[in-house]
């Protein structure tokens, strides 16, 4: 019955976007961009191999589902990996990436909405990365008799998905998992009471960690920032920056207001999410009023380095945390944290705002003493301050944040292991 209700909720919004999109640009590209990635995997087939579909909601469940692929690749030769993604912030760029043999965008969750793929392509298993579980895709799977398994699984305590009225389809939709493989002991007590008896559960980990691991042991920054690291070596070991990661407007005010209540010798670098010249145009004059300012691809060699310096060149950030005290990840003001990992895989504290509940490990790393969550700018201005004041703080907790990030690696041969050797399997 609950599906019943569902089904009718969907196609009722397919089709007001379907009239929206005659007057509404976005909409109209949107609905053009599902259907034109659908239409081009038809032209791909299998040859027979071992499908596995993965599926991802945006970038950060894409990379979880990336460090699976690599393991799955490394351990069996005769696969063929589809990969699907529902945010349109994954962009189109991405399908380039050769782990998956093709790529595409999920279709709205209609009742019919996955019979080609399913019928086409004959996936043996299906791994939902996270907590993008659609309930018509689930079905789907089952019916199509696909072994589907929630990996990385994530479920906060403020979730909807837990909320009385959306709970019954949450509880009808997870009895088609076949497995549920939550992301940490601490997550694992979120899905009490949703998860059927026959559904495997086992807490197995998040292979997001290792992704970022392996991120920082084998790939390198832009070189511009690798000479200037070389450059400032002497400088760097001296002097520790408070980096200021992913920020947004928001992010910057409070950090500016601070700046005005407190005076420290600290050097910093921030990382602006979008480098917006009109934005950067008011805070670079703001931040003069407390120290030298410079922009890095601006920066000369043999310059000394400002008090506050502003990065405006992409595929940095992961890399800079190395040499960082402490890190402020943006995000959490506005709608969801960014990534967390990379500064504790360095061994960094983390600062943020309110908005974590969607990012799972920020939860563990926040329950377990690693992630310092701020509620609004008072807060953050006091907590800041805290951690600029106590360097021995800072290593404290950073070094709970790399043995928490080194100790959760293995996550991708764990899952493959328990659906691929498993004796049920």
């Amino acid at each position: 019955m609950v599906y019943f209700f569902y089904n009718i909720f969907v196609i009722t919004i397919y089709f007001v976007l379907k009239f929206l999109s005659l007057f509404v640009k976005p909409i109209r590209e949107e609905f053009k961009k599902r259907d034109l990635s659908l239409k081009q995997i038809f032209s791909k087939s299998a040859d027979g191999k071992f499908v596995i579909w993965l599926h991802a909601a945006s970038v950060g469940e894409l990379d979880q589902a990336r460090a699976l692929t690599e393991t799955i690749r490394k351990k069996r030769k005769d696969v063929y990996i589809i990969q699907s993604v529902f945010s349109s912030s994954v962009k189109e760029t991405t399908f380039s990436d050769p782990l998956a043999d093709i790529y595409f965008y999920l279709p709205l969750d209609l009742p019919y909405s996955y019979d080609s793929i399913f019928q086409k392509f004959q996936p043996q298993v299906l791994f939902v990365m996270a907590w993008d579980t659609w309930p018509n895709l689930l079905k789907t799977a089952n019916r199509m008799g696909t072994k589907t398994y929630l990996t990385c699984a994530s479920l906060s305590s403020q979730s909807t998905r837990k909320n009385p009225l959306i709970r019954s389809l949450t509880k009808a939709s997870f009895r088609y998992l076949t497995g549920i493989y939550p992301s940490h002991e601490l997550m694992a007590k979120e899905f009490t009471g949703l998860v059927a008896e026959n559904t495997d559960f086992l807490v197995l980990g998040d292979t997001r960690f290792e992704s970022v691991l392996g991120k920082l042991e084998t790939k390198s920054p832009n070189p511009v920032f690798t000479n200037f690291v070389s450059e400032q070596k002497d400088f760097l070991s001296e002097n520790k920056p408070i980096i200021l990661g992913s920020t947004y407007g928001i992010c910057e005010k409070h950090f500016t207001t601070y700046l005005k209540a407190h005076t420290d010798d600290s050097y910093y670098w921030i990382f602006p999410h979008k480098w917006e010249n009109e934005r950067m145009e008011q805070l670079i004059p703001q931040l003069k009023e407390f120290g030298t300012v410079g922009v890095f691809s601006k920066q000369k060699k043999g310059e000394p380095l400002p008090k506050f310096l502003l990065f405006d060149l992409m595929g940095i950030l992961a890399f800079a945390y190395r040499y960082g005290s402490f890190a402020y990840v943006g995000g959490a003001f506005t709608h969801r944290v960014h990534n967390t990992i990379e500064p504790a895989a360095l061994g960094l504290a983390v600062i943020t705002g309110p908005k974590i509940s969607n990012a799972p490990e920020a939860i563990v790393m926040q329950e377990l003493g690693g992630v310092i969550k701020t509620e609004n700018e008072i807060d953050f201005i006091q907590k800041f301050q805290l951690l600029v004041q106590n360097k021995a703080l800072c290593e404290k907790i950073g070094n709970k944040n790399r043995n928490f990030v080194v100790e959760n690696r293995g996550a991708s041969d764990k899952i493959y292991n328990r659906v691929f050797s498993d004796a049920k399997n």
